[in-house]
């Protein structure tokens, strides 16, 4: 019982601080999705950083954004804001990754999922983040990362969403959380495969920054216990209540 306290504890911890200019995310592995059927937006995350969840913004009813790799906070505002406005996912990495809007694009990843261009996710990885880095798309979602473990981490992630069709959100980002996760995730973490983690998940009527899922595992330490296992934990925990 306590054990299962302390991991609710972790999760929300520092909820409040989602999308309030949380320290940036150096690395990670990162999926975001819309689901045509319920409206539903969402993203999970994981890294060798302390806090990985200061890298998404969602946009009710609209879609959702990671900016990742040197996580340029401004490009993830802007692109939340165009979300928000209507804006094409193609648009939206075309507008963030120019050089007149950030000339340190090529350092950036991004990926955008929305749900009226639920056929065109987007997204883009910068030539000099550092390897293995890349992204996948397909419909209704884009999976993105760097200083992968391998490009398995990629493809495991994909794999795992698209073979979850039907679910719930929540629970198709969270198992490709933990595919990914499974094939060694950040590879500064080792077996650990990352040191925070979260998942997030808005319905239409949602603000903002209050969605109605909204787990977050904060900076582990090295050799402790693995971020996603907790993300898990809270997320069973929950539907448990």
């Amino acid at each position: 019982m306590l054990e299962r306290r302390r991991r609710r504890l972790i999760a929300v911890l520092t909820a409040s601080a989602l999308l309030a200019g949380a320290p940036p995310a150096a690395a990670t592995w990162s999926i975001v999705a819309v689901d045509a059927r319920t409206r539903e937006v969402g993203s999970a995350g994981a890294s060798c950083t302390p806090y990985v969840a200061g890298i998404v913004a969602l946009a009710p009813g609209r879609g959702a954004i990671v900016a990742q790799a040197m996580s340029n906070a401004a490009a993830r505002r802007r692109g939340a804001q165009l979300l928000a406005d209507g804006g094409s996912p193609s648009a939206i990495v075309a507008a963030i990754s120019h050089p007149a809007f950030d000339d340190t694009f090529r350092e950036q990843q991004y990926g955008v999922a929305a749900l009226d261009f639920f056929d065109r996710p987007a997204a883009f990885t910068g030539t000099r983040t550092h390897p293995e880095a890349g992204h996948l798309l397909a419909p209704g979602v884009s999976v993105q990362g760097n200083i992968l473990a391998d490009r398995e981490v990629l493809t495991a992630t994909m794999t795992a969403f698209e073979r979850s069709a039907g679910r719930p959100l929540a629970e198709r980002l969270l198992l490709a959380l933990e595919a990914g996760a499974a094939r060694g995730g950040d590879r500064r973490c080792g077996a650990q495969t990352a040191h925070s983690a979260y998942l997030v998940v808005a319905r239409p009527d949602d603000a903002p920054r209050q969605p109605g899922l909204r787990l977050i595992i904060p900076g582990q330490d090295e050799g402790g216990p693995n971020p996603v296992h907790l993300l898990r934990a809270a997320f069973d925990a929950g539907r448990r209540r």
